[in-house]
């Protein structure tokens, strides 16, 4: 942790390539076959990120983060100024709106209240949302600018004591952050779809779907404080009050502000780190990934997850040196790029993705690993199970219970474990059991499950966590208050080591169809209930229902005819073709003309949510065609997710008759 957070290290700059060129040597050190794979992208730095407020008065904003005594890393001059990547250069002056959280509803609500936008700079703050989906509102709704902030009420001085002296984050903190489509498409703006390599036909930026027209830009609260106190117009919603102290109005009034941007765009390298611990069956891969980009010095955003990776990979190593020898091939993928717009793992998966889909078993991901006590996971429902036996496995460091068990008592308390929560949120087979949510987006997974079609997951332990992409996420901010005796990292750095290893060991991989189907019903279900009676979305959305209805079935069969193979003894050849089936489950449910609108995400049951970003919208095309009233997308939408459920069912229909007519040529094993 110490020497992932000795320098800020952002992608695109020379401190990110030091990075990877020691992560290189560690995986090597360790005795996995290391290599460096680098793409150039479209990469903007920041040259000059101004704000004055020109009416009633004049005053200097967008200050920087000051220095915090007593932590060095703080008065580092190396910190890049606080920016929000993929935002267009931009001058302009103009009236002040507040939007609340810049999110369709509150713009549903200004229009509602009378209040236009249109030629406006908004304000917003930070929360409920990506924040490229923010800057996408506030350009369709004819903004000319948008200022994020991030208010106390969220994480500053209304949630507990800021740092220094607390988790959460000073009014003079900034979260910076990308504000790319991400939604529409990630990766290298200029290359959707194909790998950023040489000699690859690149978009002009303009035609860059994924990329901003109006300019962005974070402050501190206490710069938000001094516009927001000037705002004239209505008093806000109680709901839209934060918790600086005077009344929030949603202007215009009398504050005016003149925004400067200059963004340096050029083509820059990345550097994804791809180390491989070779294992007797080469051509079958257990992936892990984080990146190691920070937006400074990221001891929580990346450098938690990275940490407990490395320990992962160091001790498999250790295993490799004493005579163990993996069945599979287990790779450990440190991205580069990922802050930007997880530009690092989308051009990997672009360039192998039929490789991935050959060979590739499960991607597991980690990013922010550890910011306090509480674990948490997002998976492919096949996967849930698997990662609820692993927490199992691991003594929480407070408690002295597993786990699992402190999961499962912080589930039941009600409070929020981790970020993006599901619109159709999963239930579990039992009411006790731990929740594992749906992915969405917002980390290295995205490529793999949306566009690849490879079962994946995302894990970590979250607490109070106030200095997301800000200056103060460093070491001392970890070693106070994120996870002071770094126990928590070494329990991540088991419950990692743990699904390599039931992973590499199991003759069957344990997928559990069954809790996907059931998962995939609920949600028709649910959209079924969404729709009027004797409509055209009920004739539209009936294939869907019967399609799912099939695959239940297709599932139940397939785990009863595997389950009575537990006894049976199968060769290498057998089990292999079991589990690519099994594991290509997840790719029959790609269309491959993708989803309405943005066809580089692919998966018809999940995807990241057009106007939410991070969390997941579940069966995402017929959802959101209901959400606009497109009759027409939404058949097309439902023809494909019929189809992409019959395609599962056949594949799970093949995994029964394998396994039955193996089960009826091998006799028992003896016990």
């Amino acid at each position: 942790m110490r020497r992932l957070t000795s320098e800020p290290h952002m992608a695109g700059t020379e401190a990110s390539h030091r990075v990877a060129l020691w992560l290189l040597d560690r995986y090597r050190s360790f005795g996995f076959d290391a290599q460096i794979v680098s793409y150039t992208v479209w990469l903007p730095q920041p040259r000059i990120v101004q704000l004055e407020m020109t009416r009633p008065s004049r005053r200097v904003l967008a200050t920087p983060e000051p220095p915090i005594p007593g932590d060095p890393q703080t008065f580092d001059k190396r910190a890049v100024m606080a920016f929000n990547a993929y935002s267009p250069s931009g001058e302009i002056t103009a009236p002040v709106v507040y939007a609340n959280y810049g999110m369709l509803a509150d713009y549903r609500e200004l229009a509602r209240r009378g209040v236009q936008v249109t030629g406006k700079i908004v304000i917003a703050r930070y929360g409920l949302g990506y924040r490229g989906i923010k800057a996408k509102l506030a350009e369709e709704h004819h903004a000319v600018g948008l200022i994020l902030y991030s208010d106390p009420q969220d994480d500053g001085y209304a949630a507990g004591d800021v740092y220094p002296r607390g988790p959460w984050r000073p009014m003079g903190g900034i979260q910076r952050g990308a504000v790319q489509y991400t939604q529409i498409y990630p990766g290298d703006p200029l290359t959707p779809g194909v790998a950023s390599t040489p000699g690859v036909k690149r978009l002009a930026p303009q035609d860059a779907a994924d990329l901003p027209h109006i300019p962005t830009m974070p402050i501190s609260a206490q710069d938000a404080a001094v516009l927001l106190a000037k705002l004239g117009g209505r008093t806000v919603p109680r709901e839209w009050q934060g918790a600086l102290p005077f009344t929030y109005h949603l202007g215009p009034g009398k504050a005016t502000v003149h925004m400067k941007l200059v963004m340096d765009y050029r083509e820059r390298p990345i550097y994804d780190v791809i180390a491989k611990l070779q294992g007797a069956e080469a051509n079958q891969w257990i992936l892990f990934g984080n990146h190691h980009d920070a937006w400074v010095f990221g001891a929580a955003d990346p450098g938690s997850g990275t940490a407990s990776m490395l320990e992962a990979a160091r001790a498999l190593g250790e295993l490799a040196r004493s005579g163990w020898k993996p069945r599979r091939t287990i790779v450990f993928c440190s991205w580069d790029g990922e802050e930007p717009g997880l530009l690092g793992s989308t051009e990997w998966v672009e360039q192998y993705r039929a490789r991935l889909q050959g060979h590739a078993l499960v991607y597991v991901n980690t990013d922010v690993g550890v910011t306090g006590p509480n674990f948490g996971a997002s998976a492919s429902p096949s996967l849930g199970e698997l990662v609820r036996d692993a927490a199992r496995q691991v003594s929480d460091p407070a408690t002295g219970m597993s786990v699992y068990q402190a999961w499962q008592e912080h589930a039941a308390s009600g409070r929020k474990e981790i970020s993006g929560t599901a619109r159709l949120a999963p239930e579990a087979k039992n009411a006790n059991e731990a929740p594992v949510g749906n992915l969405g987006s917002g980390s290295d997974y995205s490529a793999f499950l949306d566009f690849a079609g490879i079962p994946s997951m995302d894990l970590g332990f979250t607490g109070d966590y106030g200095v997301y992409h800000s200056l103060y996420d460093d070491f001392l901010w970890m070693q106070r208050f994120g996870d002071p005796q770094f126990a928590y990292h070494a329990a991540l750095a088991r419950i990692l080591g743990i699904l390599a290893l039931r992973l590499d060991a199991a003759d069957i991989l344990p997928f559990d169809y069954s809790a996907y189907a059931e998962e995939i019903a609920r949600a028709v279900k649910q959209v079924n209930a969404r729709i009027p009676g004797n409509s055209d979305a009920e004739a539209s959305l009936k294939p869907v229902a019967d399609a799912s209805a099939e695959l239940v079935n297709a599932a139940s069969r397939a785990s009863s005819a595997l389950g009575s193979l537990a006894n049976v003894k199968l060769d290498s050849a057998q089990e292999e073709q079991l589990n690519r089936g099994l594991a290509a489950v997840e790719q029959d449910f790609l269309n491959p003309e993708g989803l309405a609108g943005r066809p580089w995400y692919k998966h018809t049951i999940f995807a990241p949510g057009s106007y939410a970003g991070y969390a997941a919208e579940v069966l995402p095309g017929v959802a959101e065609a209901l959400d606009s009233g497109d009759s027409s997308t939404l058949h097309q939408e439902a023809q494909a997710l019929a189809a992409a459920l019959r395609r599962a069912s056949v594949r799970l229909g093949e995994i029964e008759r394998m396994a039955r007519q193996m089960t009826a040529a091998s006799p028992p094993m003896q016990p």
